[in-house]
């Protein structure tokens, strides 16, 4: 999506009741990473999230024009096939954060308004730092650092012609997840110890928090083993990741229902993919980020992002609206998996 794009969509003259009506469309499923006014160390040089304020607006404008709904409630829609009656969301965060416990929860409970949190199973308790987030730690320690010689010992490290400071930090936070052990090496060199920051900092949540949470009437799901971009991995490691990251949230906090959500994307996963895993009997639903539209499987839903870019939500919503309606009339309608 350009810029250019956005701006145009998001601001065609119909209202958002309008817009559901000429795309049909019943539930929003949107999401987020995190929510917060201070600098988040492990996230900062990865992406822009919205501040509190910021992230009131969006829900004061969702339950303007929407009802908010449960995930429960959700699963049963798709067990019947029974779409919702009237406008609905289902509101959904990513990666397990520790802001989910001390942040959004007062906010959402204050609202009355239902979430689903999708953690990634190594991460629980702090027990294992994201490569991405390690990628944004290396950043800031290596602008601490501001030295020419060790962005030329990094640029070796890469095989890179540009010792730049710039073009290392873009090198750093593209390190891919095959790669990952790079960051660990890196961090090294740096004196950057992330087994340090997991026990000072506490990055996600704790078993505690989510079992305070799912006790305050919110749901749970998975989000992969440790983050890895799905196209990047063979079947076997995709039904895998998703698998056991459900079957170890399930266990443990005893859920009696298993939701899935795709780090990332989930462009080009297979109809192999999504056979095998309903015969694993674990996932009720699996949850995509393709935006506004339908899924040729009919328990895997679509989200889109409240954050990216950090606009208002009314703007999103709208874009994403007016994005199915041309999808709608170029007969595209679905996502379609071979």
């Amino acid at each position: 999506m350009t810029p250019m794009t956005f701006r145009i969509f998001s601001r065609i003259p119909f209202s958002v009741s309008v817009l559901s009506r000429l795309t049909r469309t019943k539930l929003l499923i949107p999401y987020y990473h995190v929510v917060s006014d201070e600098p988040v160390a492990h996230i900062k040089h990865l992406y822009k999230y919205k501040t509190i304020r910021e992230f009131t607006d969006d829900l004061d404008f969702l339950l303007r024009n929407y009802s908010p709904i449960g995930l429960r409630e959700v699963l049963s829609s798709i067990k019947t096939d029974r779409p919702p009656a009237d406008r609905v969301f289902l509101l959904t965060f990513d990666d397990g954060y520790r802001e989910m416990s001390h942040t959004v929860a007062p906010i959402l409970l204050k609202k009355g308004i239902p979430a689903t949190f999708f953690v990634n199973s190594a991460f629980i308790d702090n027990r294992e730092l994201c490569y991405l987030n390690k990628a944004s730690l290396i950043v800031a320690r290596f602008r601490q650092i501001s030295s020419s010689r060790l962005a030329r010992e990094l640029a070796t490290i890469f095989h890179a012609d540009d010792a730049g400071f710039d073009a290392i930090e873009s090198q750093i936070v593209s390190v891919e997840y095959q790669r990952r052990d790079l960051l660990d090496q890196i961090a090294d060199i740096m004196n950057l110890d992330f087994n340090d920051y997991l026990s000072e900092s506490e990055p996600y949540l704790t078993a505690n928090q989510i079992t305070d949470l799912i006790q305050n009437g919110f749901t749970i799901g998975a989000h992969s083993v440790d983050h890895p971009l799905y196209s990047s991995l063979t079947l076997e490691d995709q039904l895998y990741q998703t698998v056991e990251s459900v079957r170890c949230v399930r266990e443990m906090f005893h859920l009696d229902y298993g939701v899935f959500a795709f780090p990332f994307s989930d462009h080009g996963i297979s109809r192999k993919f999504f056979a095998r895993l309903s015969h694993s009997g674990l996932v009720d639903a699996s949850f995509g980020t393709a935006g506004l539209i339908d899924d040729s499987v009919p328990n895997h839903l679509q989200r889109f992002s409240l954050e990216k870019p950090i606009d208002t939500a009314e703007r999103i919503v709208t874009f994403q609206h007016a994005r199915k309606l041309r999808r709608l009339i170029t007969r595209m309608p679905v996502v379609v998996r071979t």
